[in-house]
């Protein structure tokens, strides 16, 4: 089995008692979705093949049309956000926006760590740019 974003949005939900970010969409955005910081201060769905400029910033916790407020988790939470993932295994951008998965897109940045088969560490970082 592949891992996969978990496409329930009543599923997706931190795994910590902790105040989350909230942030704009500039467009639509879904529960579970690696999403960015655009150079407007709003978040859309993070697109591997183009990371460089769509570097990730942390998970959305809800879906969302473009204008309205998302709860974003960030760098150093946990979040149950993941389908059939490894536990230890990188979680990369893919190159469909906002997708998550094992093996990454084109130009790869990591979201996070599989904490079990459902669950993710935040922990973005840049891959590669080429």
């Amino acid at each position: 089995m592949a891992v996969a974003r978990q496409t329930d949005a009543s599923l997706v939900k931190l795994l910590d008692n902790v105040v989350t970010p909230h942030f704009v969409a500039g467009a639509t955005v879904e529960a579970g979705e690696a999403v960015y910081l655009d150079s407007s201060g709003y978040v859309r769905p993070t697109n591997g093949g183009a990371v460089a400029t769509n570097f990730p910033i942390g998970v959305a916790l809800q879906d969302v049309a473009s204008g309205i407020t998302v709860d974003v988790a960030t760098a150093g939470m946990r979040v149950r956000c993941l389908t059939d993932a490894t536990p230890g295994g990188i979680v990369y951008t893919t190159d469909t926006a906002g997708e998550l998965d094992h093996t990454g897109g084109t130009k790869k940045a990591v979201v996070g760590v599989a904490y079990s088969t459902t669950d993710m560490l935040v922990m973005p970082w840049m891959v590669s740019f080429s």
